[in-house]
């Protein structure tokens, strides 16, 4: 068997070592020019990260406040009144302020046309209320603009909160042109919103992927970079989500059963001004027949096709669609005539009548509606009891019909009550 003779590993290592000595500098050059472009990417994308971070901070912050401003302006009836002046319903700034829980908002300021700060809501963020002529510049430029100013504030015991215990570490001031539905603007609004928790969610994000990005190329940094930053866009899309949960049922995406309340006492909060509104409540007939026979999969598959004739009926900027109960929907319309009124329950029986099918299966559905349109001095509560009459009426009637409002029903179910009592 053949040996390999010491003098063998001891001049391959001199050969190594003159080598080494040969290229040393050079290997040097490699290996600092390897660290330092290591360091160069990672300074870069702990700057893109950061960047990032902040920039879908905005974004989600500007969301919130848009969505909480937009549901502040449709269902408040004195949203106006205390933008432009600062008076308004005690009762719409309380229920304001409960709501701020629902999307993490702090507290909120209103702002005239010209800048001047008209209100502010009762908050974490203490500061002096500096009511007057002083025009703030934020709130202008968002007014004049038309688009939010958004600003990220990161408490460390500034001046501007006096280390106020209560602040969160990372809070969002936004402000937001005040739009009406009709495209008027008629002030601002400023949101302070806590977005503690969402930048905790983006760094327990980046920490997950921050072994990646140590430990690759330049290129491969490329990969983890684009995890974190669909990571972000889905805390983005799972936080709108918990957003919407809160104003659509899940089903249908009509509003839910409490949006739909808000919106018809908004309608009502001055009852001398209360004609004009008409309210359809309409009900799916054998809906239980349906779901008995065909399984609730085709129930559910019924009512999302019942929702999508409504909201293809309504007129779209004054009309809601909700769902008020299992088989219910009410659609609210703002100041409607009788005439339009009955063309739009026309529309809804007429799109009633396509087909919805499941599995092989078609059903046409049978709607039975109840129809009322608001006279001066009614009350939201009163309206709804009359439109609910009606329906029960067309029930009763046979189904599969619209039955308007009239003082005969009032009469007739009191009739119907007594024999039932006699």
């Amino acid at each position: 068997m053949a040996t390999i003779s010491p003098g063998y590993d001891w001049e391959t290592l001199m050969n190594v070592t003159r080598l080494y000595e040969q290229h040393r500098y050079t290997l040097l050059a490699a290996a600092t020019g390897t660290l330092a472009l290591i360091g160069i990417v990672w300074i870069a994308l702990d700057t893109l990260i950061d960047w990032q971070v902040q920039e879908a901070i905005k974004r989600n912050a500007e969301e919130r406040a848009l969505a909480w401003s937009h549901n502040f302006l449709e269902t408040t009836p004195s949203a106006i009144e205390l933008i432009q002046t600062g008076k308004g319903n005690m009762d719409d700034i309380n229920r304001l302020e409960d709501s701020f829980a629902l999307v993490n908002i702090i507290r909120f300021q209103l702002f005239d046309a010209e800048g001047r700060q008209t209100f502010l809501s009762n908050g974490s963020l203490d500061r002096d209320s500096n009511y007057g002529d002083a025009p703030n510049e934020n709130a202008v430029r968002a007014f004049e603009t038309g688009q939010p100013v958004i600003e990220v504030h990161h408490d460390d015991n500034d001046e501007r909160t006096d280390g106020d215990p209560r602040v969160p570490e990372t809070y969002i001031e936004a402000y937001v042109p005040a739009i009406t539905s009709s495209g008027e603007k008629v002030g601002t609004i400023e949101l302070y919103v806590d977005a503690s928790a969402f930048e905790e969610a983006l760094e327990e994000t980046f920490q997950e992927v921050s072994i990646y990005l140590v430990a690759g190329t330049v290129l491969v940094l490329l990969f983890p970079i684009g995890a974190f930053v669909r990571r972000t866009q889905q805390l983005m899309q799972n936080d709108k989500r918990m957003l919407e949960l809160t104003r659509y049922d899940q089903l249908t995406g009509v509003f839910n059963r409490n949006s739909t309340t808000q919106h018809l006492k908004a309608l009502f909060i001055d009852p001398d001004r209360a004609a004009g509104t008409g309210i359809l409540f309409v009900d799916v007939d054998y809906f239980k027949q349906v779901n008995d026979k065909y399984g609730h999969a085709c129930g559910d598959i019924l009512l999302k096709h019942i929702a999508d004739v409504l909201k293809s009926s309504i007129r779209l900027k004054d009309d809601v669609v909700g769902r008020y109960g299992g088989d219910e929907f009410v659609i609210l319309c703002r100041n409607i005539t009788k005439e339009d009124f009955r063309g739009l329950w026309q529309r809804v029986m007429e799109g009633a009548k396509t087909p919805c099918t499941h599995e092989g299966n078609s059903y046409t559905p049978s709607l039975s509606v109840g129809a009322y349109l608001s006279r001066d001095g009614d009350t939201e509560d009163l309206a709804l009891h009359r439109a609910d009459l009606a329906v029960y009426a067309a029930k009763r009637g046979g189904r599969n019909q619209v039955v308007e409002y009239s003082e005969d029903l009032e009469g007739l179910f009191k009739d119907e009550a007594a024999q039932k009592s006699a």
